[in-house]
């Protein structure tokens, strides 16, 4: 049983980062059908990994599947054009077309609020997170 923190109103169940991150995770790679989002990449590996285009020590940004790109390990980690070693990986990524037009824009505004990441914030984006992975599974 979680524990539970007293509010004005209400007792907020403990949510963990570990918990959200990982219906993140399943978000960003389920929204990707399974895939390396990286342009043209013909690695196929079974392995994926979320990789957020802004850090997620932004807060505001750290839960939200919007900034969550599916990559192969090599265009996550190891490659010459993985995301943390090409210093020009978002201007290749953001060329592909692989968001609509405005999404960057429209990232950069949630990245910019300011938001306190506690049990209250995660347990906000854990009912979000199981929503869209519901309607991601009924759509397959």
């Amino acid at each position: 049983m979680a524990l539970q923190k007293k509010t004005k109103k209400m007792y907020i169940e403990h949510v963990s980062e570990s918990s959200v991150m990982k219906l993140w995770r399943k978000v960003v790679l389920l929204r990707a059908g399974n895939k390396c989002e990286y342009p043209n990449c013909t690695v196929h590996f079974t392995q994926l990994h979320p990789h957020h285009y802004y850090s997620r020590k932004n807060k505001s940004v750290k839960y939200d599947p919007m900034c969550g790109i599916s990559l192969c390990h090599i265009h996550h980690t190891n490659g010459n054009e993985a995301a943390h070693l090409d210093p020009d990986f978002k201007e290749k990524w953001l060329a592909s077309g692989k968001r609509p037009k405005g999404w960057l824009e429209e990232l950069t505004k949630r990245k910019n609020q300011i938001v306190k990441d506690n049990d209250e914030y995660r347990a906000y984006w854990k009912g979000i997170l199981q929503e869209e992975i519901k309607k991601l599974c009924e759509d397959e």
